[in-house]
């Protein structure tokens, strides 16, 4: 319920790259090696990974933020620069 993108990205993309694999298969090809994981699977992403699909996998599981600057309004965070520990300062040299 909490991870939206199994629901319907991911179980799409694993049955994109399942079905390329077969056709692999069916060309006689019985090793598949990094560039073909790659090739295969950035053609699998690029057909389910989109705002659509995000979109539904979100709905799907009622995770939707309904006023989202509501939400980040009560976050209280603010930008600043990190300083360091004391001992460490203490040793730095430029």
């Amino acid at each position: 319920m909490l991870q939206p993108l199994n629901v319907s990205c991911f179980i799409v993309l694993k049955q994109l790259y399942r079905q390329q694999i077969k056709e692999y298969i069916q060309n006689r090809v019985n090793y598949i090696n990094k560039q073909d994981f790659l090739e295969i699977y950035y053609i699998a992403c690029i057909e389910t990974m989109n705002l659509t699909n995000i979109h539904s996998s979100f709905v799907a599981t009622r995770l939707v933020l309904y006023n989202s600057k509501r939400v980040l309004s009560k976050l209280h965070t603010q930008l600043r620069t990190p300083t360091l520990p004391p001992t460490i300062a203490s040793n730095y040299r430029p």
